[in-house]
């Protein structure tokens, strides 16, 4: 009986919805609206936090020490494949590589290529590595000869562009490419490696403010057990005129501006929701006052008042469940459609699809979009429900 009761339900419930489709169906929408910002916002989020977690987790490195002011410049290469240039001095090097506690240091010396013409490299990042201390570069080969003169390897992305061309010209030399880095997701993708020994082939124009007593960047890798943080001040303290980025902090700047768009999507999704439930209560205050004398003779047949608050209710559910499902595949679409035409996400390669490890973010919007409508619908129903059978029927 109690099963037969729960189908009865369901049945009026869809043919109620279906009765005022239209009206429905503007409800429909801005659930379905809502709920698309709402995982669109989730998804973005969590694409860039993916995106700087999983390349901290690829530089290799635990510390990072760069020229102070030439901090966010970093950032930028390592993180978003700009090339930057900037320098600092050797010395500073020579006094952080044999630490107690400094498992492997090395460092890079970045340098921009020129306009190039029909043959040569595309502008970008040309990095000038040591080749006999790198632990950054290599591990992104699988047995890469060493370098020698004249010749480089390429980031994947470089490579890709390359095509079937293996001597290209760098700074009007040619060079020999021995081999590619895998996809790395960060500015490695985007860099042509040479020997810091090969910057002889680099002319003077190149180079600009680069003389041979500089670097750009020093990468640290700590021995196990050492504190990170404790190694990071040790390090301040030796050369305080440096810039410190650790394992985990790289990305700072990114997250900060990341931490803005939130809050403007935090503030629209709160407008929105406030609205949406408005619209619900709106709707379902329509659909009390026209079916009054319905629930009247609903109740003077047996129904109860809770029967009355399920059936209105599974209503709001339908229109919650369609509306949600909608918005979920409709945000995720826009995540897909819309990501070049956000900086932060083109720059950063970082991507959203429907997976398992975005199934959290669906549910919690499909059931953030339910709650809404029910919430809207909730006032109206229990008053609905109150009413005397009676008094019901005579009004109508």
């Amino acid at each position: 009986m109690h099963k037969q009761i729960k189908i009865s339900i369901s049945r009026i419930a869809l043919k109620g919805v279906s009765r005022k489709l239209f009206r429905n169906m503007v409800l429909i929408l801005a659930v379905g609206m809502l709920v698309a910002l709402l995982v669109f916002a989730m998804l973005f989020n969590k694409a860039v936090k993916d995106d700087l977690d999983t390349a901290n987790k690829r530089l290799g490195a635990d510390i990072v020490m760069v020229p102070v002011e030439a901090m966010d410049k970093a950032e930028e290469f390592i993180l978003e494949s700009k090339d930057k240039t900037f320098y600092m001095d050797k010395s500073i090097y020579d006094k952080v590589k044999n630490l107690p506690g400094v498992a492997a240091a090395t460092t890079q010396i970045y340098l921009k290529t020129l306009a190039s013409g029909c043959c040569s490299i595309v502008e970008g990042q040309v990095v000038a590595i040591d080749q006999d201390t790198d632990f950054i570069v290599r591990p992104w080969m699988k047995d890469p000869p060493p370098l020698k003169k004249g010749e480089a390897y390429v980031g994947s992305y470089v490579w890709e562009y390359l095509g079937l061309i293996d001597t290209p010209t760098l700074f009007g030399t040619p060079i020999k490419v021995v081999e590619h880095l895998k996809k790395s997701g960060t500015g490695l993708d985007h860099a042509l490696f040479i020997r810091q020994q090969d910057l002889d082939l680099v002319s003077a124009e190149a180079l600009g403010k680069f003389d041979r007593s500089k670097i750009s960047i020093i990468f640290i890798k700590l021995k196990p057990g050492y504190d990170l943080d404790e190694m990071a001040g040790k390090i301040q303290s030796i050369a305080p005129t440096t810039g410190i980025m650790t394992r985990g902090t790289l990305g700072s700047s990114i997250k900060d501006k990341l931490s803005d768009i939130i809050s403007i999507f935090s503030l629209t999704i709160s407008i929105s929701s406030a609205l949406a439930i408005l619209l619900a209560w709106s709707t379902f205050t329509a659909l009390a006052n026209e079916r009054r004398r319905e629930v009247g003779i609903l109740r003077a047949i047996g129904a109860k008042r809770l029967h009355i608050i399920r059936l209105f209710l599974t209503e709001a559910l339908i229109i919650g469940l369609v509306g949600s499902g909608t918005g979920v595949i409709l945000g995720h679409q826009l995540l897909k459609e819309l990501a070049s035409n956000f900086h932060l996400l083109k720059q950063l390669n970082a991507v959203s699809s429907f997976s398992a490890a975005n199934l959290p973010i669906s549910c919690m919007a499909l059931g953030a979009g339910i709650i809404v409508c029910l919430i809207g619908a909730l006032l109206p129903v229990l008053r609905l429900a109150n009413m005397e059978p009676f008094t019901a029927i005579k009004e109508e």
